[in-house]
């Protein structure tokens, strides 16, 4: 034991013990006898504690201490007796801290126990809105003050601080237990021939949860050669099934487009026959969409299976039905427990309200989960009475009359959240919605406030994290790093949008054009009729649109807005997302549209009129095509252009040498993805605020070198993408490390071609997290680290890559958190040492060899045996299918 455990020690009690006394003014009539008790003692144990370290440290040189001091220490009377009169009081409140206070070795590390029992005991008296709500400002106020990370790890373990919640859509268990063996024996069964399986219950009972859970057991993937997740939906067009069926069997092409229905639905039978699959048709609510798609699933009695999700106790099918219930009210309680609190407990001064406020979900899962959302935003008594007393004037006994509820999460939302969630309501029902896409939507539309330094779209991503903390949007996708990459609304929620838009007259009017998976009611709903018009057609007008926002090409047919649309409205046009609309040449009409904000547009002639700069208040531009696009001069006089998005094949920013000189971007965040050539370089240098940057074009010399222009110069470049085109089978020298900007998070590789060998040069960037290293982005058979390592990398992905032996150590990469190996199929193993680094979380293992994924199960098995259960490890030889998309996405 060394001097630097008491020192700071001591320094907490005299720097803190005068704040947390007076954390302790609060009003006794919120707390209990036991509470009242522990108001008027602990400021007396607080001094008393204070004045025997003082007279240790009086009494004792610290500077000098030794091990025989330490052991005097540990032998005094005084702080011996002054620790049990402490364990002695808390006993009866806190039993298990006193448990853990009674194995600490030594008076010393007692001491330490015990003001973590008393700052837990501070925080649960603690009643102040302003600053104890929101964790990060209670921890940074106790750190200020001298608290230690240990101590405020110990807070939250305690459950007394508020936690972030974990963002992820939570598929509780309780209540599940019973109804998940059940359909898993049904599932699995002996029985040979088809099965049709109906889970039957009322909206909100959590048929999805559940049959999302049976989707991803384990056990499911690997007895079912074949899985396949469609959403249904009360307004569904059979085409749209059949394409995303089929997505989920075979890699879709332009030529499947072109099928009639009857031609889909006959490969969907081919691709299933002699196959043993899993289908599940979620939200399926009448006969009519069984019937249509009842035939391309082939009975071979192979135990294939079939399972339903629906309201629609009466649907006549050829199936069993499980009907869910209703929660209990102990099953209520634990489940609210769970969403609320990390340790899924409940603090004992909120303990009876909780409970009363779980009753009154009347054990309906959503609406549990929705009160949970509000009740994570504030653990202070007085606030949960108030969400207690909402409830009792909202929840009726009759669950199919809970609306109200879901009201109240509305009515709880701060001023600055409630556009941006009913924005959500112009989107198709339980669709995928782009994270990226949907924040600069937000930030086009204005709904965005500037917040210190922050830029409006990190203010954007803390307000889709306090959505999805708050349960009203539910995390559908994560990428590889576990961020969330997509989201989705609940139908129910969805239809709160909509009808609190129409309430507020929420603005503004969306109108959508394009393909799309369904009549598409609006916020307030527009006339929307079927066009029969291909969507291929120049001739459409846009005088007839004024919020435009289309869906996926492939989801279906061609609609359009029934009704015209005033010329001032044509003109106040902010979003026109038209880019799964393909026409042949950059319509002119849109030029007119002076108070566009956000431009996302598909053509055959793919390159924008030098006229794009009228559009002064661009925001996001996005140019899709077929053909190389160039990048006007004149895009650059666009001073509101924050990001620029080109999809195609190569290409150029125009040469502007012989032109006006190019004024400082100070708004621009993103370009990619563009050739670097000189004029590209050009632009560069008057970026000074980009953050993301993607290079696409030939990025190999004829020296067999890795070149593109020198950006270290952008300070503020977190994200860059190096897509090579040129086709090079020699192993390819690095780059100079120093071209790289410091700040540099994430790089991905595609096509590069370079040494495995040379590719430890990138572990000297400093701030590196993220390595994709994608197709053909190395070369060689071996791939062995050296003593540089990745000192921050927290991803390392390797995809579509001829290595067959890899040698590493954990000291190489000691701060690894996710490793993913994708169409790897030559790698022979993952290196014992990866299984050595504390923080790995997940290992991700598909398309790749047997050996392999028996070498990342053997690691995980390594670990448990340590003790180590958080390691997560996903394996698949064959073709992983949970990954293919399980409902219509907005990208």
């Amino acid at each position: 034991m060394s001097v630097c455990i008491i020192h700071p020690l001591w320094i907490i009690v005299h720097l803190s013990f005068p704040q947390l006394i007076n954390f302790l003014h609060v009003e006794e009539e919120e707390y209990t006898f036991l509470d009242a008790y522990w108001l008027k003692s602990l400021p007396k144990i607080l001094h008393e504690l204070q004045a025997v370290l003082d007279s240790v440290c009086d009494s004792r040189n610290w500077e000098i201490l030794d091990r025989h001091m330490f052991d005097e220490l540990n032998k005094d009377e005084e702080v011996k007796g002054l620790l049990e009169k402490i364990k002695h009081r808390l006993a009866d409140y806190f039993p298990v801290l006193v448990d853990e206070v009674t194995r600490t070795s030594g008076v010393l590390e007692e001491i330490k126990t015990v003001i973590d029992v008393i700052l837990i005991l501070c925080c649960e008296f603690m009643d102040s809105d302003e600053e104890f709500v929101v964790f990060d400002d209670v921890s940074i106020r106790l750190l200020k003050c001298g608290f230690t990370q240990r101590q405020l790890e110990l807070l939250s373990m305690a459950g007394r601080l508020p936690m972030k919640q974990n963002v992820d859509e939570k598929e509780t268990a309780v209540g599940f237990e019973e109804d998940t063996i059940k359909l898993l024996e049904r599932l699995t069964g002996f029985s040979k021939k088809r099965e049709v399986i109906a889970v039957v219950g009322m909206a909100g009972l959590g048929k999805t949860t559940l049959a999302k859970r049976l989707y991803r057991d384990p056990y499911i993937v690997y007895f079912f050669d074949i899985r396949i997740w469609c959403y249904v939906s009360q307004e569904y067009v059979k085409r749209d099934l059949l394409l995303g069926i089929l997505s989920s069997i075979v890699e879709v092409t332009n030529r499947n487009y072109s099928m009639s229905d009857e031609q889909l639905g006959e490969q969907i039978y081919r691709g299933l026959k002699g196959q043993k699959y899993l289908v599940v048709l979620d939200d399926i609510w009448d006969n009519k969409a069984w019937k249509e798609l009842e035939m391309y699933f082939p009975d071979d009695r192979n135990g294939s299976r079939i399972l339903l999700t629906t309201r629609n106790i009466d649907l006549t099918l050829e199936a069993t039905s499980h009907r869910l219930r209703l929660r209990t009210a102990r099953e209520s309680w634990r489940m609210l427990q769970n969403m609320v609190f990390e340790n899924g407990k409940c603090p004992w001064r909120l303990y009876d309200v909780g409970k009363k406020i779980s009753l009154k979900c009347y054990g309906l899962p959503l609406a549990l989960s929705i009160t949970a959302g509000l009740l994570r935003s504030k653990w202070t008594r007085a606030y949960w009475k108030e969400v207690a007393e909402s409830l009792s004037n909202y929840i009726v006994r009759d669950p199919n009359q809970y609306m109200d509820t879901l009201a109240l999460s509305y009515n709880h939302l701060p001023s600055h959240l409630r556009p941006c969630f009913l924005y959500l309501g112009v989107f198709p029902g339980d669709c995928d919605i782009s994270v990226h896409k949907l924040i600069r939507l937000w930030v086009a539309q204005g709904f965005i406030d500037q917040t210190g330094s922050k830029t409006l779209e990190d203010v954007a991503e803390d307000y889709l994290m306090d959505l999805l903390g708050r349960s009203l949007v539910i995390v559908s996708k994560k990428g590889d790093d576990g961020q969330v990459k997509a989201c989705h609304v609940h139908d129910l929620l969805r239809s709160l949008c909509m009808t609190k838009a129409n309430e507020e007259g929420f603005s503004p009017i969306s109108y959508r054009y394009g393909r799309v998976s369904s009549a598409l009611s609006a916020v307030p709903a527009a006339e929307i009729e079927k066009d029969p018009s291909p969507s291929t057609s120049s001739e459409h007008s846009m005088e007839h649109v004024n919020f435009v926002l289309c869906c996926p090409v492939e989801l279906g047919e061609c609609f359009q807005v029934g009704r015209p649309v005033d010329r001032d409205t044509y003109k106040s046009l902010r979003i026109l997302d038209i880019e799964t609309i393909f026409i042949f040449s950059f319509p002119t009409d849109v030029l007119d549209l002076v108070n566009l904000r956000y431009l996302a547009i598909r053509s055959e002639d793919g390159n924008p009129p030098t006229s794009i700069s009228n559009l002064t208040h661009l925001q996001i531009l996005i140019i899709s095509s077929t053909m190389n696009i160039v990048v006007p001069r004149t895009t650059w006089d666009i001073k509101c252009l924050r990001h620029l998005y080109i999809k195609s094949g190569q290409n150029l920013i125009e040469d502007f040498s012989s032109g006006k000189f190019v004024e400082t971007l100070d708004n621009l965040q993103t370009i990619s993805s563009v050739c670097p050539s000189p004029s590209c370089l050009s632009i560069l240098t008057r970026t000074p605020n980009l953050r993301k940057l993607g290079f696409r074009g030939p990025l190999v010399s004829t020296l067999g070198v890795l070149e593109f222009p020198n950006i270290g110069f952008l300070n503020h470049l977190q994200v860059l993408k190096l897509s090579n085109t040129i086709k090079y089978h020699a192993p390819v020298k690095p780059c100079n490390p120093l071209m790289f900007p410091e700040r540099l998070t994430r790089l991905t590789l595609s096509e590069t071609c370079l040494d495995w060998n040379k590719i430890q040069t990138f572990g000297l960037l400093p701030n590196l997290e993220v390595l994709k290293l994608n197709v053909n982005s190395c070369i060689g058979e071996r791939w062995e680290t050296s003593d540089i390592g990745f000192a921050k990398l927290k991803l390392l992905k390797l995809q579509d890559l001829d290595i067959v032996k890899w040698e590493t150590s954990s000291a190489q990469f000691p701060r690894l958190e996710r490793l993913v190996v994708r169409h790897c199929s030559r790698l022979q193993e993952i290196p014992a040492g990866i299984g050595e680094i504390l923080t790995l979380e997940l290992i991700e293992v598909s398309w790749c060899g047997e050996s392999i994924a028996q070498s990342a199960t053997t690691i995980q098995k390594e670990q448990e045996r340590n003790g180590n259960d958080f390691l997560k490890v996903f394996t698949s030889v064959h073709k992983d299918l949970q990954g293919k998309r399980k409902r219509p996405s907005y990208d």
